[in-house]
């Protein structure tokens, strides 16, 4: 999920997220700015040992400023 235009290093990629009030149709990744600006309502992370700093510190402030209402890990 690309959340800045323009911007490579501005992605993330959620285990699974829930977008509400976007067409459902098969995407190979998601674009904020192509979606009207709508970013995940409810996203899951599985965490594992590799990956457990960044879900459950580093992703949680990105998905904070994109305003996501649930986050679970």
């Amino acid at each position: 999920m690309y959340y800045e235009q323009r911007k490579k290093q501005a992605v993330f990629a959620p285990d699974i997220y829930v977008v509400f009030g976007v067409a459902n149709h098969k995407r190979d990744n998601y674009k904020v700015w192509e979606e009207g600006g709508l970013t995940p309502d409810f996203v899951l992370e599985i965490t594992s040992a590799t990956t457990q700093t960044k879900d459950q510190e580093t992703k949680p402030e990105i998905y904070g400023a994109l305003g996501v209402r649930e986050y679970f890990h």
